[in-house]
């Protein structure tokens, strides 16, 4: 047998080992899984680096100029009706919960973000979909936790052990505590605050009246942001489609500080710890 041939069979060989290799679970066990980028545009948590406020800057060193808002198609959006009428939590969670699936199944299409890439003209302004998608979902989710904290924030295992440390070691043992087991001063000092609002909230008791007049607000909203996201855009439909989009969001993001019961439920969501904090060290 010729040196060539013989040197060809060792290189199959090997090609071939690596392919088993690669099939194999210790392989594919090792392997990071990676989440897709868009995805991370869906998640309650997520945080958009830009603000209304800064759309006007510059990407990939072109000026990107602010949409318009149309206040007259503001003012009808902010409009609320009076038969929507909530009167308990389940009708609550019932109402919420449909306006959730119905903004889940345009972000299963893509959401607005995706109607602003698929056309050319409208990419650069695509920051102004992903905001909508990520406010539209902060918005549902914050009145599904309103109908739960109607009457006092609904406490898991992990929050009712931090009210019961705070009633019997007081907030500065507490504290100390904390953070002599390695936990970080920061998130110590929010474990104790959302403690504290957890006691405080044992004699609220937000209508669910009120509660509904928020959810039919929101619904105004998702079925506009349904109708933008299955609009046909073309040349003369483009500004009307721009100012559309820019109103929804003002809207939104209006609502979200001016509602005092949809705010109270964004702050404290904002307290509950999540996942990357790293509670473990005190369980």
């Amino acid at each position: 047998m010729s040196k060539m041939k013989r040197l060809q069979i060792i290189i199959c060989v090997m090609i071939a080992g690596v392919q088993i290799l690669s099939c194999s679970p210790e392989a594919a066990q090792e392997e990071p899984m990676q989440m897709p980028f868009k995805e991370n545009t869906w998640v309650r948590k997520e945080t958009i680096t830009k603000s209304m406020d800064s759309i006007p800057s510059t990407m990939s060193g072109i000026q990107i100029e602010t949409l318009p808002v149309d206040n007259s198609l503001a003012k009808k959006l902010k409009t609320i009706s009076t038969s929507n009428s909530v009167t308990n939590e389940m009708d609550c969670l019932a109402k919420a919960s449909e306006l959730d699936q119905r903004r889940t199944e345009v972000q299963k299409r893509g959401g607005l973000w995706h109607s602003f890439e698929k056309i050319p003209e409208a990419k650069k302004y695509s920051d102004y979909g992903m905001q909508l998608d990520s406010q539209m979902n902060r918005m549902v989710f914050s009145l599904k936790y309103l109908c739960r904290a109607a009457k006092g924030i609904p406490l898991d295992g992990w929050g009712r052990k931090m009210v019961t440390q705070l009633e019997e070691e007081g907030k500065e043992k507490m504290r100390q505590n904390k953070i002599e087991m390695g936990n970080a001063p920061a998130d110590v000092d929010k474990w104790i605050a959302y403690a504290e609002r957890g006691i405080e909230s044992r004699n609220r008791n937000i209508p669910f009246s009120k509660i509904g007049e928020s959810i039919s607000l929101t619904e105004n909203l998702v079925s506009f942001y349904e109708d933008l996201s299955v609009k046909r855009i073309d040349k003369d439909s483009l500004n009307s489609f721009y100012s559309d989009s820019s109103t929804l969001l003002h809207v939104i993001k209006d609502t979200l500080k001016s509602d005092t019961r949809i705010a109270l439920a964004i702050e404290e969501e904002n307290l509950m710890p999540s996942d990357e904090n790293g509670i473990g060290n005190e369980m």
